[in-house]
């Protein structure tokens, strides 16, 4: 098994940055109205690229962890199983959620402006994490369709190791197909451009920028012997978040590939940076828990918070914006100690015991027949 050696820092730090850019961008959604949520959401759109830096650093860190140990079945089941147990338990808990809420609309105990979101009929593929193939709309708690796209590239990634152990310039091909296949996809069919697919086709759109990882980790020798450039990955940032608004979605899309590179760098080669030395990587282990529940926590604090005020406070959501994101901190804390963490766990460790049972069964077996 090869040694995992070098830090993530970088690609840590960009983790939460991501994360909170997203929630920028939806909580900038709610205060539309008004005329400074109007400013943000013109000037923040772009921030939906983000999520393709969370494709690339996956694939990096996938790579980094596994590409060595999915080579037969049983090591192949325990990577998808431990992949499940760490995003279904809070995708199930935001779904319930909202499946809560669904059945309060239907029996009229609650009241929505867009009941849309709710269909009981789009149950099975947000189960499945089948949501980010071709649904018909975004529903229930809807940047999970990430996740959905995620798991296509967990599942797919066993093959993506067992081609690119064997030659591993062929994971170039790995990105340049999906990504022509996408293009033309979007250019005969006339969809949107593929950097915006989300419920129609974002599990595609995962796929480039996940492989682009999985490439980075294999050319990471080379990738520490670049020439660096001092300042180039908070100079980069900077940019993107002020002016990414001004770029297409695919400029912005390779915008998003040129700075997961720029911090793929500096952590092959172990460098320290400015930007690892802001420590935003100290809470890259709540980019999860922030990404899912920061849509729960706008329906408690935002939607239903702002309807009690309203009467007495106007532009009451807009005072609630700093209420949401301080129990969107609690929350994301409480929920990684004290329900993602315990629950993955012992998932983990079940699937464990129960193969390393039926593991020692065969081989006594084994040991039966040959005496």
């Amino acid at each position: 098994m090869q040694e995992i050696t070098g830090t993530t820092r970088q690609l840590d730090g960009l983790r939460i940055v991501a994360a909170c850019a997203v929630v920028v961008l939806h909580y900038s959604d709610y205060i539309k109205d008004l005329p400074v949520g109007k400013f943000m959401v013109d000037h923040t759109w772009h921030f939906n690229q983000f999520v393709d830096l969370f494709f690339v650093v996956s694939g990096f860190i996938i790579a980094r962890q596994y590409l060595h140990r999915v080579g037969e079945a049983a090591s192949t089941g325990r990577f998808l199983w431990r992949r499940i147990a760490r995003i279904y338990p809070l995708h199930m808990a935001t779904l319930a959620f909202y499946v809560i809420v669904a059945l309060a609309l239907h029996f009229g105990l609650a009241r929505s402006d867009n009941p849309a979101r709710y269909p009981f009929s789009d149950l099975p593929a947000q189960l499945l994490l089948l949501h980010a193939f071709d649904g018909e709309r975004l529903t229930f708690n809807f940047p999970s369709w990430s996740l959905s796209a995620e798991m296509l590239c967990y599942v797919l990634f066993p093959i993506v190791a067992a081609i690119t152990v064997r030659r591993k310039a062929l994971i170039i091909l790995l990105i340049v197909l999906p990504a022509l296949a996408n293009g033309l996809c979007a250019e005969f069919i006339g969809t949107t451009p593929w950097a915006d697919w989300i419920n129609k086709g974002g599990a595609f759109r995962a796929l480039p920028g996940f492989n682009l990882g999985v490439a980075c980790y294999l050319y990471r020798d080379r990738i520490a012997e670049w020439p660096a450039i001092p300042g180039s990955l908070v100079i980069s940032l900077t940019a993107f978040i002020l002016l990414g608004s001004f770029l297409s979605p695919m400029a912005a899309l390779f915008a998003i590939y040129l700075i997961a590179l720029l911090a793929i760098q500096s952590d092959c080669a172990s460098r320290a940076t400015l930007f690892s030395e802001l420590g935003f990587d100290r809470w890259a282990s709540l980019t999860y828990s922030c990404y899912m529940l920061h849509i729960p926590v706008a329906t408690i604090v935002l939607t239903f918070g702002s309807r009690l005020l309203m009467p007495a406070i106007s532009g009451a959501k807009l005072l609630l914006l700093p209420v949401a994101a301080i129990t969107l901190a609690v929350a994301s804390v409480l929920s990684l100690r004290y329900f993602e963490t315990p629950l993955r766990r012992y998932l983990t460790d079940a699937f464990d015991r129960r193969f390393a049972q039926a593991g020692s069964v065969r081989a006594v077996s084994r040991q039966e027949t040959a005496g």
